[in-house]
């Protein structure tokens, strides 16, 4: 199978025009990577939060990467990205260069390997960096050979060229509220969208216009971490009011599940944005507005 593969975490061959012509750059199958493990050109990254117990499998030629090597607490944040010289020696320390395609994965969590897929556009590596269709769950349930240890990659030599069109900050954010070409994207759970359910937030809701898509309604299932079909993962964004000619903002509570629709927004073809500081920045400050209920505005 061709590494431009049109299948999104997921084992569905896709043939419409638009997930073909996006999924190149930040897609793979488990066919296509099971073809290139032996590519020095590939590298191969296993994301799992680092204070929890080291995988027990990996992918043959997997690298170990934590979780909280590009996701760090700032000013009371708990995710958010760390300094540019930070997150360029922890993808140089798992043996990534520049001339180098990553293709990331982790398991029980899709959204992790979405937020290193992000993490890496951020840095400049667009074009070079993509995600497992269906993670390790997907690999292993087609039976597909693991090993007990990671491979320790020579030490790479990662130069970040930071893009100013991914991560969206909350005061330009504010700025485009009422802008009708900005579609916005609430990656969380209804109850924290419409402020049923507070969490630890000085404020409950969500911004105004913004469209609840709780993340993991675009799996078949959290066991199962695979795309639902193309025509069930684009009506909803056509039903967010989402436009090729406009920005997809994501967000959800912290930084972490707003990855997943920040990928599945470049997946789409839309132009995307990352709002890192999500509702635990926002709804601190009392200056920027809110909207509760289900309700949009």
């Amino acid at each position: 199978m061709s590494a431009r593969t049109s299948t999104l975490l997921a084992a569905v061959v896709v043939s419409t025009s638009c997930a073909t012509a996006q999924a190149q750059d930040v897609l793979v199958s488990t066919e296509w990577l099971a073809e290139h493990l032996d590519d020095p050109t590939v590298v191969v990254l296993h994301v799992a939060m680092g204070h929890e117990a080291m995988p027990e499998a990996f992918i043959p030629g997997a690298t170990f990467i934590d979780y909280h090597t590009i996701a760090v607490e700032v000013d009371g944040l708990s995710t958010e990205l760390p300094p540019i010289p930070d997150l360029e020696e922890a993808f140089r320390s798992v043996g990534v260069s520049n001339d180098q395609h990553v293709v990331v994965y982790g398991s029980g969590s899709a959204h992790l390997a979405a937020r290193v897929f992000m993490t890496l556009e951020y840095l400049g590596h667009r074009g070079k960096a993509s995600v497992l269709d269906g993670g390790m769950e997907y690999w292993t349930f087609q039976q597909r050979e693991t090993v007990p240890g990671q491979t320790m990659r020579p030490r790479g030599s990662f130069t970040a060229s930071v893009r100013d069109d991914v991560v969206i900050s909350a005061d330009e954010l504010a700025s485009k509220l009422d802008d009708p070409s900005v579609t916005l994207i609430d990656a969380r759970p209804a109850p924290e969208y419409t402020g049923e359910r507070p969490l630890r937030n000085p404020r409950s809701g969500h911004l105004p216009g913004a469209y609840n898509l709780y993340w993991e309604d675009l799996l078949v299932s959290a066991e199962e971490p695979r795309l639902k079909s193309m025509a069930d993962v684009q009506a909803r964004f056509d039903e967010a009011g989402a436009s090729t000619d406009g920005l997809v903002v994501s967000y959800c509570q912290i930084g972490m599940r707003a990855s997943y629709t920040y990928f599945i927004s470049r997946y789409l073809g839309y132009d995307a944005r990352f709002y890192d500081g999500s509702w635990a920045e926002w709804s601190r400050r009392d200056e920027l507005p809110l909207a509760t209920g289900v309700d949009r505005r």
